[in-house]
């Protein structure tokens, strides 16, 4: 109830420059692009409801209609349906051939059309209006058009050979959190993307969802009956990775 508080407040003190009925509405038209894009191979739904399933309703205006509404109605009221709370957790290696603990990648595994539909509205949508905005910080490199992560690792190189050919004093900043998807404290996020123009209607979806998240853990043997969550006395934290 304080975080909801919160989120009311600091939306009367931050008015929105966004439509929030664009923001929280997910057309046909966006849902047939967001699909199209999409490999039919990719992993998702702990449901069963498969990436296929979705690219073969494209040429179907009525369901992709009905689909798109679907997808829409949770943001729009700031309910978490049932089915996006049941998540998949899948470990991956980042150096191929190498299964070593400390060098395995946790991703989640969501629905499919939930993923879908926080690229559309934050992946898309919000970001776009954080740039026309001018909302970011320059330091930003992931994650946005026009800037590539190698060029901050560039950046960073090219300061320092200058600092060190010189001979000037010099202080860096970096805000880099190592592992930052596990450690991000989600009441926070909502906060900070409220402030920044996100719904407080959307915010609360995702924090519902997050809150009553189940997770799955996926191995070779197949997908654990043994599930872990959130619970009062130890929240979990972290939108999950992927």
């Amino acid at each position: 109830p304080e975080t909801v508080n919160i989120l009311h407040t600091l939306a009367r003190q931050h008015p929105q420059t966004l439509n929030s009925n664009t923001l929280v509405s997910i057309t046909d038209d966006e849902f047939i692009s967001a699909y199209k894009m999409t490999k039919e191979a990719t992993s998702s739904s702990p449901s069963g409801r498969h990436v296929g399933h979705y690219k073969a309703i494209l040429d179907d205006t009525t369901l992709v209609s009905l689909h798109a509404t679907m997808m829409s109605l949770p943001f729009q009221h700031g309910f978490a349906p049932d089915r996006w709370t049941k998540v998949t957790d899948i470990m991956l290696e980042k150096d191929p051939g190498n299964a070593r603990c400390h060098r395995l990648r946790i991703i989640a595994l969501f629905e499919s059309d939930f993923n879908q539909a926080k690229r559309i509205l934050i992946g898309r949508k919000l970001m776009h209006h954080l740039e026309d905005k001018n909302l970011l910080s320059e330091m930003q490199f992931g994650s946005r058009p026009g800037k590539q992560c190698q060029s901050a690792v560039l950046n960073k190189v090219l300061s320092h050979d200058i600092t060190r050919l010189t001979r000037r004093p010099a202080a860096y900043m970096e805000n880099d959190a190592i592992g930052c998807y596990d450690r991000l404290v989600n009441n926070l996020i909502l906060l900070l993307l409220v402030k920044l123009g996100l719904p407080p209607s959307l915010a609360k979806c995702l924090g519902n969802l997050w809150d009553d998240t189940t997770h799955f853990i996926k191995t070779i043997y197949g997908t654990s009956d043994v599930t872990y969550g959130s619970s009062s006395s130890t929240p979990l934290f972290g939108p999950g990775q992927g």
